[in-house]
């Protein structure tokens, strides 16, 4: 649906990412020019829930949009993501296209586009639970690096959906399917589905291949062996990092809140999917 205007804008880079901080203040000037209150935030690592923002304007690769998502936690803004990384996948528009961006979002012509959001949390063998991290994109439950191939089960309920020996299992939203769990060989999900696609990792099963089903309750992933070493990993959209113990399960929810996609329509995700990864593309004739 269209995206209402925005007044009050949060505007969010990397200090770290050279010149990133004197292009965003370039842009604020020019919206505090046009009446718009802005506050600017170059600490990836800085909360963003409690503050002030009708909009939330991203500039950087998809890490930094998934980054975004993430510190917002329950109290999710509109959010624009400007690319300054290498694919820029998730991003609306590229660097070069800032002022049209800027100029469709204070004239509302943007659509905001809910997107599933996930809890991950672990449970250890004593029944204990870690304090959830909230992600957009994937879980990926995996190996050490030089320890042997893990055994993973999935779970829904007290229904065992899948075993899994090999590498590890990505367990990505429909957001996340153009992600690891396609590089993984994964299929390509609409974004705005509810669901989950687990993907294995060097499955050493014949047998073992990608499987779609809808959110429901979430899934668990339990670590049963872990080769020579006595953890597995868990990341959460490539960004935070859990050790998961023989018998310790991965518990993933779905979110009551949603990712708010600002962009240029259904039809976008289509066009970067082919612009992008040349997906599907067959020669036309002239």
């Amino acid at each position: 649906m269209p995206a209402r205007t925005a007044r009050r804008l949060l505007l969010v880079g990397d200090e770290r990412k050279g010149g990133s901080k004197a292009l965003i203040q370039h842009h604020a000037t020019w919206l505090t020019g046009r009446g718009c209150h802005v506050e600017i935030v170059m600490d990836r690592d800085e909360p963003l829930e409690d503050r002030e923002a009708d909009c939330v304007v991203v500039w950087g690769g998809d890490g930094s949009l998934l980054g975004a998502a993430r510190r917002m936690g329950n109290n999710q803004r509109p959010t624009l993501g400007i690319n300054r990384g290498r694919l820029g996948f998730l991003t609306s528009f590229e660097y070069e296209h800032t002022q049209q961006a800027l100029d469709m979002l204070l004239a509302g012509e943007l659509h905001e586009e809910p997107r599933l959001m996930y809890w991950c949390s672990m449970q250890g063998l004593d029944g204990s639970v870690t304090g959830p991290v909230l992600g957009l994109n994937d879980v990926v439950v995996s190996r050490a690096a030089v320890g042997g191939m893990i055994l993973l089960r999935a779970f829904r309920g007290s229904a065992e959906l899948a075993a899994y020996r090999g590498d590890g299992l990505i367990t990505a939203t429909a957001l996340g399917s153009t992600a690891y769990s396609m590089a993984a060989g994964g299929p390509v999900l609409a974004p705005d589905l509810d669901a989950l696609v687990l993907t294995p990792l060097a499955s050493h099963t014949l047998s073992a291949r990608p499987l779609v089903l809808p959110v429901g309750e979430g899934i668990e992933i339990e670590v049963v062996e872990t080769g020579s070493k006595k953890y597995a990993y868990a990341q959460i959209d490539g960004q935070i990092q859990m050790q998961v113990p023989v018998g310790g399960r991965i518990v993933l929810r779905p979110a009551a809140v949603r990712f708010r996609h600002l962009g240029l329509g259904p039809s976008h995700f289509f066009q970067v999917l082919h612009g992008k990864f040349g997906f599907a593309n067959v020669a036309r004739p002239r």
